[in-house]
Formats: C-alpha cells, sequence, structure tokens
C-alpha cells in the first residue's frame, strides 16, 4: 500500500464523508485499542491522535502494538474464551460480552473497513495491494 498509496493516505475522499484512509487505519486500531485493552483487559490506555500517524512507517509501528495488545488478549482469556467479560466499563443498561464475542466484534470491524480502503486507494486512483491471504498458498 505505501508504494502505491503513499502521501495520498492524507488525501481526503468525497464518497467517504471526506475521510481519508488514515483515518479509517487509525480507527481501526482505536477499536482494538478500546475493545482488547480497555473493555475485556481493563487497562488504562493512552488514546491514538490521529495527526500522530503519517506516513505507512508510523502505521506499521502502530500495528506492531495492536498486535501486542492482541497477543495479551488472546493468552489472558486463551482458555476462557466464553465467560462473561464484566466490568464497571460496561454500561449497566447492556449485555455483558464474551472474550470470543469481542475477538469477533474487532476483526469484523477491520474487515469492513479494509473493504472501505480498498475503495478509497481505487477512488485516488491507485491500484490497492493484494489483501487475500489464499494468493499467498497459490
Amino acid at each position: 500500500m505505501e508504494t502505491t498509496v503513499g502521501d495520498g493516505m492524507k488525501t481526503p475522499v468525497p464518497a467517504y464523508q471526506n475521510q481519508d484512509i488514515r483515518h479509517l487505519l487509525v480507527h481501526i486500531a482505536d477499536c482494538y485499542l478500546y475493545w482488547l485493552a480497555y473493555m475485556a483487559l481493563e487497562q488504562t490506555v493512552e488514546w491514538l491522535r490521529e495527526q500522530d500517524y503519517n506516513n505507512m512507517a508510523d502505521m506499521r509501528r502502530l500495528y506492531i502494538k495492536m498486535d501486542d495488545w492482541m497477543a495479551v488478549f488472546l493468552n489472558h482469556f486463551k482458555n476462557s474464551m466464553d465467560v462473561s467479560i464484566d466490568n464497571s466499563r460496561f454500561r449497566e443498561d447492556k449485555a455483558t460480552a464474551s472474550p470470543l464475542m469481542v475477538f469477533t466484534h474487532v476483526a469484523t470491524h477491520e474487515f469492513h473497513h479494509k473493504g472501505q480502503i480498498m475503495s478509497m486507494c481505487r477512488q485516488l486512483g491507485d491500484t490497492p495491494p493484494e489483501t487475500d491471504v489464499y494468493k499467498a498458498f497459490y
């Protein structure tokens, strides 16, 4: 993506309410941070600031941090993916969630936005990178 999009990651895309690719990439990471670290693991976190991520090297570092949070989450809940996460951060009027539900939510959320990012690349006149893992096996 960095070779095709480059500085275009901060180019507003009208069809997406003038949001840019950077916005979606930070938003995805923020979702991981919120659900895995803050809600499920009840950790104090420093919220992301979009302006701190200006190129693909910054994004790569950000996603390495999110991979680390995912590893901590999976290790913490490795034998209890169906327990109820019941903490004071969940609103009382909302049902509690299991670690499996949290994992499923963040993964499907990322894939939803991944499709939008591919569309944004095309609208910016760039060919999006190949993202389907099955191609690695052929």
